[in-house]
């Protein structure tokens, strides 16, 4: 666990910041090459990167802010340090990014859902980043466990900033989200390929991260914001609401491309003239 990767004079440089940057710069390049390939000019994409960006940080510190007890220390001078060392809650920022996204594509004429597509692997990608950061920065830590693949975190300096347990063999939750992420970046490209409808490849991977999300919670270990005596925390209601939602959308939009295509044939169904059988005078 390494929170801290180096120090010149008062500029201290954190191993989650690098990774949340690197991954961010990762999850803006690799959609405009992908929409490119969608017929999508990357000039119409100038800007939704940096609305992406600014929302999912902003929505992200919110949510966290409301959900974990004692993130925000009361000290302005530390806050930069919370925002920078801590991670976010990824639903926060997700929400508060497809809300602006939206709007962003609607603003501007966008074809939305295509779009939302070639951004569904780069999200995938910054995501599983972004993970590898909180394992080092030593936050969103799991249970305690016996098995051979937990992990003991030693760093004083974690524990003072995020409170992770030292000396404790525990589950390495933010490795096992990380795998399952980029695990599913081979078949979200492949999808993209072979897509039914507009949409279908970011749905897939809203609905397959809420059911990830909502099981993995149970190894986490971090004190954040639970409900319904403490049966299910804030990520797991959250992903009990986005699967049925998710799971409509694509219904819809499945059902949507159906109508279009039976109203197309319809339309371009050339008649075939009849036989007009001469009269006899």
């Amino acid at each position: 666990m390494f929170p801290q990767l180096f120090q010149v004079g008062h500029l201290t440089v954190y191993s989650y910041g690098v990774l949340i940057g690197f991954g961010t710069l990762l999850a803006i390049v690799w959609p405009v090459r992908l929409a490119a390939k969608e017929d999508i000019p990357p000039e119409k994409l100038e800007g939704l990167g940096l609305v992406i960006v600014l929302s999912a940080v902003i929505g992200s510190k919110l949510l966290t802010a409301v959900d974990y007890p004692g993130f925000y220390s009361g000290d302005w001078s530390l806050l930069w340090r919370e925002i920078l060392n801590r991670g976010g809650v990824f639903y926060g920022g997700l929400l508060l990014a497809l809300a602006t996204s939206a709007l962003y594509f609607w603003l501007n004429h966008l074809p939305g859902w295509k779009i939302a597509d070639c951004v569904a692997p780069g999200l995938a990608l910054a995501q599983g980043i972004a993970r590898v950061g909180c394992f080092l920065a030593g936050c969103c830590w799991g249970i305690p466990t016996r098995q051979p693949f937990g992990v003991v975190f030693t760093s004083e300096q974690a524990h003072g900033i995020t409170g992770v347990p030292l000396g404790v063999k525990l589950h390495p939750t933010q490795l096992y989200e990380a795998a399952l992420v980029l695990l599913a970046i081979p078949f979200l490209l492949r999808l993209l390929k072979h897509k039914s409808f507009d949409g279908e490849v970011v749905l897939a991977y809203i609905l397959y991260y809420a059911v990830v999300r909502f099981f993995l919670e149970f190894l986490r270990g971090d004190p954040r914001g639970y409900y319904f005596n403490d049966l299910l925390s804030t990520s797991q209601l959250i992903s009990l609401l986005i699967i049925p939602i998710a799971a409509l959308l694509v219904v819809r939009l499945r059902k949507r491309v159906a109508i279009e295509s039976r109203r197309d044939r319809t339309t371009t169904r050339v008649p075939v003239p009849r036989k007009v059988r001469a009269r006899a005078f």
